[in-house]
């Protein structure tokens, strides 16, 4: 049995993976924590590994510990980083150059993922408790990553960039996917290690500009840039220096001579912290049409220099919707994926599955676009439970049929939904699983939601979730999205239809639905669909701004009382307000 671990210290994830390369379980550390990325947040509980390894792998005898960095991490990022702190500079430059500092300053393997358990970390002593024998591997932090996109993709061939904050040496690493098997290309020679580690895309979006806009660089905020992007306009200016900043020199990110200045000529334009007049809305759109430019340049080269018609992104930078919508139409690639994970997360699948492959390797791995369902469940027991205990009378279990017709109506009549099956998701998105889901006819449902339920900023925007086969009647250039992970522009007579879900530039970051892949939420799409014409519905986290995506039912059932949402179905059971708890 093979135990993944992402250890980056954020989104920290575990993995458990058999040796035919199946994932069996897969989760965030966030999720059970309800810590927003688990920030130095250990993943391998013992208690939790323990049993999680009798529930999914009772038979085993052996544990494979397979970690995201390798050992030799902090050679690798090399000690002139130092360098990069430029005491001259204040602002931004500093918090950049911070960054880099500490990851440098730190062992990785100690730090990243501290060894504080008894017998050197969690892992080690669940096996021990379980009197399994261990060995332990720590694998390239983008061949991590790689190894989860490529294997998951439905490609048998492909190209495979990888773009994050940073890896071992660099932030940006080409691959070639073929005959099961992942190829790492050489980068140029002329690029030095302080240069590769500092030209780095997701700094530069998820630090520089969420500080500019006036949004949290700690905290994950890029998404609220990537929100804001379409209410803004070109700032031809701010456009320039950011050219100066940071550019692409044969298909890979560099810094121009004159970079830092520019980076602290784009300090007078920082908007306070939560402030968001036109000007941000200016700053994140010209953020957005930059990270397009340099992201087609790089893609550009990627297909020159491999050859491949497909594409796989993967990384941090993968979860930037709005530009992988662009991706076929502005590059040579005539397809592209996109796993459910690309971000951290994902990186304790990628370990594990190079572990598979280290062991076996004429085995062929082919999880072949795998359900993203990997997580915790919700059990029925605990529900009945909850429901005896707690005195709560208004709820009543359906069969399905049923059930998908009440809902369906509640929704068209107006009331949100708190939506709980199965497994959780994956990755950063509910699917489905851990979703809240609502009527997308109405703009008023859009400012109810964010208003009452999310307690966020009102230009967020919700994504479409729509029946797949539908999907070329509302969409323009549609493609199968099954993860959320490209936004589409809607036909211009189908807008005003579904505008709780039409973003300020006519755009969603949509969920292609199928039977196959979700059927509870299939046929409950599918009931709303008879009732008011439309396939498609608000599909967004259950969960409130700031916090994680529900994982236990007591999160769920907190979630659902202090909120403004009307319903809250788990399994076959729906409870709705009206009456309170004796």
């Amino acid at each position: 049995m093979y135990l993944g671990i992402s250890c980056t210290g954020h989104d920290n994830s575990i993995a458990l993976v058999n040796s035919d390369g199946k994932v069996l379980y897969a989760q965030a550390v966030e999720r059970e924590t309800q810590t927003k990325h688990g920030f130095s947040v250990c993943p391998d509980q013992p208690y939790k590994l323990a049993k999680l390894i009798k529930q999914y792998a009772p038979n085993a005898t052996h544990l494979t510990i397979c970690k995201s960095w390798p050992e030799d991490t902090q050679q690798k990022m090399g000690s002139e980083i130092n360098n990069i702190a430029m005491a001259d500079y204040d602002g931004i430059v500093r918090e950049v150059a911070g960054i880099f500092k500490g990851v440098q300053t730190h062992n990785m393997n100690d730090v990243f993922l501290p060894n504080i358990q008894m017998g050197g970390g969690g892992a080690k002593r669940a096996a021990m408790a379980l009197n399994l024998t261990t060995n332990t591997r720590q694998f390239d932090h983008h061949s991590s990553h790689a190894a989860f996109a490529c294997y998951s993709s439905p490609f048998d061939e492909a190209a495979c960039l990888v773009m994050d904050g940073y890896g071992e040496d660099s932030a940006q690493s080409i691959f070639i996917y073929k005959d099961n098997k992942l190829e790492k290309l050489p980068k140029p020679a002329y690029l030095g290690e302080l240069n590769q580690l500092s030209a780095s895309l997701g700094v530069y979006y998820g630090v520089t500009m969420c500080r500019l806009c006036g949004f949290a660089m700690d905290s994950g905020e890029e998404w609220k840039v990537m929100g804001l992007a379409p209410y803004g306009e070109l700032n031809e200016p701010v456009l320039a220096l950011l050219r100066k900043h940071i550019a692409v020199k044969d298909g890979y990110l560099t810094l121009p001579e004159g970079s830092t200045a520019a980076l602290a000529a784009l300090r007078p334009h920082t908007r306070p912290y939560a402030q968001f007049p036109k000007e941000a809305a200016d700053l994140a759109y010209t953020a957005q049409y930059h990270f397009n430019e340099l992201m087609t340049e790089i893609l550009t080269h990627v297909h020159a220099v491999t050859g491949m018609d497909n594409i796989v992104i993967t990384g941090g930078c993968a979860l930037n919707s709005s530009f992988n919508g662009r991706v076929i139409e502005n590059t040579p690639f005539s397809d592209l994926f996109v796993p459910c994970a690309p971000g951290d997360d994902g990186n304790s699948v990628g370990a594990a599955l190079l572990a598979v492959k280290q062991d076996f390797p004429d085995k062929m791995i082919q999880n072949r676009l795998q359900t993203p369902y990997l997580g915790d469940e919700i059990l029925e027991e605990e529900v009945e439970n909850f429901i005896e205990k707690s005195g709560f009378g208004n709820v009543h279990k359906y069969d399905w049929q049923d059930l998908y017709q009440n809902v369906a109506h509640m929704m068209a009549e107006g009331k949100v939904v708190a939506w709980v099956q199965g497994r959780a998701e994956f990755g950063p998105r509910a699917l489905g699983h851990r979703s809240i889901l609502a009527d997308s006819r109405s703009i008023e449902m859009k400012t109810k939601i964010n208003a009452a339920v999310k307690f966020r900023e009102p230009f967020r925007p919700f994504a479409p979730m729509i029946l797949a086969d539908k999907g070329d009647d509302y969409f323009e250039n549609y493609h199968d999205t099954p993860y959320m992970e490209k936004v589409a522009t809607f036909k211009p007579l189908i807008r005003e239809a579904v505008s709780a879900v039409c973003h300020a530039d006519n755009t969603g970051r949509l969920q292609s639905v199928t039977k196959e892949r979700n059927e509870h939420v299939y046929h409950l799409i599918e009931a709303f669909e008879k009732i008011t014409g439309v396939p498609v519905i608000i599909n967004t986290s259950l969960n409130v701004m700031g916090k994680p995506i529900v994982s236990s039912l007591n999160d769920a059932v907190m979630t659902f009382f202090t909120t403004d949402i009307e319903v809250l179905v788990i399994g076959q059971y729906v409870f709705t307000k009206g009456q309170t708890i004796r």
